[in-house]
């Protein structure tokens, strides 16, 4: 029989774990606070973190060989939890069938010839060559799990080294981080296995809690950067524009080391004592000491996979040859897996010019700086105190490197080399911009903090204390998110707080999807909700270019839509009348007794994705006519003249083109939050093609741009000098797509303000009141204010003012479909009617005379308006 002590004892040691470790246990419970706060990466980390913070309580009570278990069951459920039973099974079945192949009996060889077997087959599947049981949303994932870490471990179990068997492979392939983050390190099987429980808990814990409160800084520290400085490459204009954007693109790497800081934090909390991913790669002090603090876990792994059984076979050549041509095989490595990474986690094989180079001349300079190092150049002394060598350097080496990274954000080598342009057009902005981020490297970087960590004494040991380090920026951050210290500041710098707080696509990326390799690689945490969770298009889905309803044009339309069309399009009829409005059949003379409406706008007052009949027009049409009682008039009549894609000055020479023809009373144009981007991308469009621009003050603003006179179907190159060369050999160069946009985008603005006045003043001329229908798709970022509105203002139009009409918790359900932000028939319903609310108030003081005394249609004023 027990006695009472043996009875007692395992709770015994229950408390004292959990007394033992209480200050970790506060610190996650801060975390998680935080974490909330600030939406850190989304609803997978969300339900990560809740077992994360159930299973390490659970740990401390659990005997420590049950431990590992515990983390693979965790793990396990956190892939059921957050892909649901089915996706979740299939990933876990998948990765159980390749586990099993690196164990098959037999020479390793023939381990590697199934997995590449398997492995092609599974490849195949990602590219869309066949139909899975399971959805996409798993693949960014599976590929995240399995794409390098399986070589790691082929390597391991053949040495003989997986000796944990099925529950350390499980533990390895599907660590519970793992599901959050696509974009994950390359964490060495040995290491991972060494490194488990091999030093006391509670210090293992300490410094697990450092890197997950350092990680959940870095990416909040992103979000400065990415909502509040990084500018786009159209943009850059002068040398601050120039400085902004490298600064900017080179600080997003912010993301990555928070995310890896992050998730190796969080495998502490379960006894993995990983060494740290990044380590000061900012002040670096040469290109091969950059190399090896940046993704160390990535420089370990080409060491140990390609530099050495490169170098070991290459060194009979010489110790130099040895190390420069392994080193070029990493570099060049390195760039091909870059891409196999994007093909799992994307599901393309980006070759880009802009890769070549980028890995190219970063390789050519570590194989240079480990030249240097090989033929026993003096090592540089390193001190607790300050150096301006060493901050020379550092400072050096951060502005080649921001340089070169800028290289690698771009979408083609002629758009860096139009941005880089900018640096000729020197302003003050971007002198003392240059200057302070380059002293503060400098300043920075002069000193060794790992040796300036050592030896202290007083105030300054404890703030190198863990504890300090973990607890002091999570509270930083507790307080930064409170509504009140917010306020309590000028209001820009409460802006830029509340940005912290901020998820999801900037303005522009949300526009264009485009951003830097990582930032596009981190597919679950960059994308909205519906996004994440594995939507796409269906393979049948048409596009209004194939359905074959729009008509291309070499005009100042440049497109319009076929007349007399009937068509289904993704399962809707589709049809247009004898004038090319998809509408009901109007005679081109009003009746007597008639008061009209011309509707002009983009695809969503077309109406993509509804039936005919569903669309909002339709909708408020008929409910005027049936509910709305007005003197004198017998019908309303609302003609819609919306035309997918349709930017402002498409609305405007439409307008002219022929709505004016109808006679309307009232022309209601709209806008939305992609119209800037539109009008530039009608700018280029017209441009390419040639097209004849008969207006001379738009022609004047094309001019103000450099895009005027331009040949047909050519585009000017960018500079004097070239220009004039190219005409000496005859030939007649193209702009870069990259410089059209650029100088469209400079422009786009004033076209938008410009066809704002013409539109009303057209309309007045016409004896027709002008309105602004400012109308979003359903969008999940509405912008706060609507575009142009001074402009608007200025031509004394009135706003109907819908632009943020879907409400939040019923945007998923107003959508046509979850890849497609156009609304569907409910999402209709709601726009007519607010819209018949803000239009109906305008209608009563615009009504034409009674049929028997016909009017005589007079222009309109500004002070008419109401």
């Amino acid at each position: 029989m027990k006695t009472e002590a043996e009875v007692l004892s395992p709770w015994s040691q229950a408390v004292s774990a959990l007394a033992r470790n209480w200050l970790t246990i506060g610190e996650l419970a801060l975390v998680a606070v935080v974490v909330h706060l600030y939406q850190i990466e989304g609803e997978p980390f969300s339900k990560v973190m809740v077992l994360t913070a159930a299973g390490f309580i659970l740990s401390l009570v659990t005997p420590m060989a049950q431990r590992l278990p515990l983390f693979v069951a965790l793990s396990l459920a956190a892939i059921l939890w957050v892909f649901g039973l089915a996706d979740g099974a299939w990933l876990i079945g998948l990765g159980l069938v390749l586990i099993a192949l690196c164990h098959v009996p037999g020479p390793l060889a023939l381990r590697v010839a199934l997995l590449l077997i398997v492995g092609g087959g599974l490849a195949a599947l990602r590219a869309g060559m066949g139909e899975t049981p399971w959805s996409a949303m798993i693949w960014p994932i599976f590929g995240s799990m399995f794409m390098f870490r399986t070589v790691l471990y082929v390597r391991a179990v053949a040495a003989g080294q997986a000796e944990k068997g099925w529950v350390g492979a499980l533990a390895y392939f599907f660590m519970l981080p793992n599901v959050a983050f696509p974009l994950f390190p390359v964490v060495d099987y040995q290491t991972f296995r060494r490194t488990h429980f091999d030093r006391a808990d509670t210090a293992i814990y300490e410094q697990g809690m450092l890197w997950i409160a350092r990680g959940i800084l870095h990416l909040v520290l992103y979000r400065l950067v990415y909502y509040n400085v990084l500018n786009d490459p159209a943009d850059v204009r002068e040398l601050s524009d120039l400085v902004q954007y490298m600064l900017g693109t080179f600080l997003l790497y912010l993301r990555v080391s928070g995310q890896f800081h992050l998730i190796v934090g969080l495998l502490h909390l379960f006894g993995f004592r990983l060494p740290e991913t990044h380590k000061l790669y900012y002040l670096a002090h040469s290109f091969t000491e950059l190399w090896r603090r940046i993704n160390i876990y990535w420089t370990d792994f080409m060491m140990k996979v390609v530099f050495y059984p490169a170098f070991f076979k290459l060194k009979k050549l010489g110790p130099a040859a040895g190390v420069a041509l392994a080193t070029g095989a990493v570099f060049f490595t390195t760039w091909i897996l870059h891409s196999y990474q994007w093909f799992w986690l994307r599901g393309g094989f980006p070759i880009t010019a802009p890769d070549i180079l980028f890995w190219g001349i970063l390789g050519a300079l570590v194989v240079r700086g480990a030249l240097k190092e090989l033929k026993g150049s003096k090592a540089v002394k390193r001190a607790s105190g300050w150096s301006w060598k060493h901050g020379l350097k550092a400072m050096t080496t951060f502005a080649a490197f921001c340089f070169l990274w800028s290289l690698w954000s771009t979408e083609s080598v002629g758009q860096w080399v139009w941005i880089m342009g900018a640096a000729g057009r020197i302003d003050g902005s971007g002198i003392l911009l240059l200057a302070g981020g380059l002293g503060v490297v400098f300043l920075l970087g002069g000193r060794d903090w790992e040796a300036a960590k050592a030896g202290q004494g007083g105030w300054r040991e404890l703030a190198y204390k863990p504890a300090t380090r973990t607890i002091a920026p999570l509270l930083m951050l507790l307080l930064a998110a409170q509504p009140a210290l917010q306020a309590a500041f000028p209001e820009p710098v409460g802006k830029v707080l509340q940005s912290l707080q901020t998820t999801g696509l900037n303005e522009r990326d949300a526009a264009r999807r485009h951003r830097g390799y990582y930032e596009q690689l981190d597919v679950r945490s960059t994308l909205s909700a519906r996004e994440q969770a594995g939507a796409g298009p269906a393979a049948d889905w048409q596009t209004p270019a194939a359905v074959g309803i729009i008509r291309e044009r070499n005009d100042v339309l440049s497109r319009d839509l076929y007349p007399s069309m009937r068509v289904v399009w993704n399962g809707n009829l589709f049809s247009t009348n004898s004038w090319g409005m998809r509408d009901q059949e109007y005679s081109r003379e009003k009746p007597a007794g008639v008061l009209r409406i011309a509707l002009l706008g983009p695809s969503h007052v077309m109406g993509n994705g509804v039936a005919d009949g569903e669309t909002f027009e339709a909708v408020v049409e008929e409910r005027l006519n049936r509910e709305f009682q007005l003197p004198g008039i017998e019908r309303f009549e609302i003609l819609n003249f919306g035309v997918d894609g349709y930017a402002l000055p498409q609305q405007l020479a439409l307008l002219e083109d022929r709505v004016l023809s109808f006679e309307p009373d009232v022309v209601i144009f709209t806008q939305y939050h992609r119209g800037k981007v539109m009008t530039e991308r009608y700018i280029q469009k017209i441009v390419a093609n040639g097209t004849d621009i008969p207006d001379p003050d738009f022609k004047s603003l094309l001019e103000q741009a450099g895009l005027a006179d331009v040949p047909r179907g050519r585009f000017p190159v960018p500079f004097e000098w070239a220009r004039a060369m190219a005409g000496a050999l005859g030939i007649s160069a193209r702009m870069p797509q990259d410089e059209a946009e650029a100088r469209s985008r400079w422009i786009s603005e004033q076209v938008n303000d410009w066809s704002i006045a013409r539109i009303a003043a057209a309309a007045r001329e016409h004896g027709a009141q002008p309105l602004m229908l400012a109308l979003n798709a359903v969008i999940d970022d509405v912008p706060e204010g609507i575009p142009n509105l001074e402009a608007v203002q200025k031509a004394n139009v009135p706003v109907l003012n819908l632009f943020d009409v879907f409400p939040e918790e019923a945007r998923d359900a107003l959508r046509i479909a979850p890849w497609d932000e156009h609304p569907n028939a409910a999402g209709h319903r709601l726009i007519a009617e607010k819209l018949y609310e803000e239009l109906a108030p305008y209608l009563a003081r615009y009504a034409p005379a009674p049929a028997s005394e016909p009017r005589a249609r007079q222009p309109v004023t500004t002070e008419d308006s109401p």
